[in-house]
């Protein structure tokens, strides 16, 4: 899960992602693929009954395995990315990869909705500070958003989309421990990282040029709220107006036309390698890095709300959309 920056920023920035200020050229008529939220929550529970999911970890591979046979039944072309990092407390090599779904290969303008797949190792927000070893789940923060690229995966070979879609799951999000005395130790985003390490040294883009990226974090909280997370309206506005835009016409109440927590996260490297990239999060979720962060607080409701503002997004035709301008 993301760094926190900022606090709350609220302010008049409302009139600034209006649909009526954005690109005249927007579908006024939203089309979403017909995702489905109840299955979707349906995986959410398959995946936190693997168990903690940490990098590394046979449970985390064994997530990976699931994903990427779903992802082939569903017709995508499937590949991995795979590194290698320290332990932050043993300093023994730790082998990770990044899972990465391909629909429409053959297209070279293409869509990248990445979720980070691993669990933090402990709950170290946990209010009691004996409870901060036990086992975290990471229902909403980890595998709602995989989750909800399980089933956007169902629909994407027959859908209307124009790009080129990689759906893909980013490892080592969060190899992150906490000493006794409260120091961090390990690094946020190594997943990410090499994801986007990997982009930029294809000078060549042999698997196509991203026009767009979201990042999927923490999207199936039961009261889920997602205002624009600032860094993203600062290195991809363009998008952010048009994805908010749809919400907004699609009466979606999950999209929130205010500024929200300043974060880092997942968004960040991948906008470092010029793939304009939004981090779609609800980072008011009250169970963040607790043990109470379990599918009794998440809700298929969320999910299919969010995947439908997605896939909407998704379904417009090339020249309704300008995110490649940033």
């Amino acid at each position: 899960m993301p760094l926190i920056l900022g606090s709350l920023i609220a302010l008049a920035w409302i009139k600034f992602v209006s649909p009526s200020n954005g690109s005249a050229e927007f579908a006024q008529d939203p089309k979403p693929m017909p995702v489905d939220g109840d299955r979707a929550y349906g995986y959410l529970k398959k995946l936190c009954d693997i168990g903690p999911r940490i990098a590394g970890s046979e449970a985390n591979t064994k997530q990976r395995n699931l994903v990427a046979a779903h992802f082939k039944a569903m017709g995508g072309e499937v590949r991995e990315q795979k590194f290698a990092s320290r332990h932050p407390l043993t300093g023994k090599r730790v082998e990770m990869a990044n899972l990465v779904g391909s629909w429409f290969p053959e297209r070279t303008d293409r869509v990248v909705l990445g979720a980070h797949y691993d669990t933090r190792p402990f709950p170290d927000r946990e209010p009691n500070p004996q409870n901060r070893r036990k086992p975290f789940i990471g229902a909403n923060d980890g595998a709602s958003g995989v989750a909800l690229l399980m089933e956007i995966a169902h629909h994407l070979k027959d859908s209307a989309t124009p790009w080129g879609v990689d759906l893909v799951l980013f490892d080592g999000e969060e190899l992150v421990y906490e000493s006794d005395e409260g120091e961090k130790r390990g690094d946020y985003f190594l997943g990410s990282k090499e994801f986007a390490r990997l982009y930029k040294a294809d000078k060549k883009r042999t698997k196509g040029t991203y026009v767009a990226g979201f990042v999927l974090d923490m999207v199936g909280g039961k009261e889920i709220s997602l205002p624009v997370e600032p860094m993203s309206n600062k290195l991809a506005g363009g998008l952010v107006r048009e994805v908010w835009g749809i919400a907004e016409r699609m009466n979606s109440k999950a999209f929130v036309q205010n500024l929200g927590r300043e974060v880092l996260d997942d968004h960040l490297p991948l906008n470092d390698a010029r793939i304009p990239t939004i981090d779609i999060i609800d980072f008011e979720f009250p169970y963040w890095h607790t043990a109470n962060d379990v599918p009794e607080e998440c809700s298929g409701q969320s999910l299919g709300e969010v995947g439908r503002v997605v896939t909407a997004w998704l379904n417009q035709p090339k020249s309704a959309a300008k995110a490649k301008k940033r």
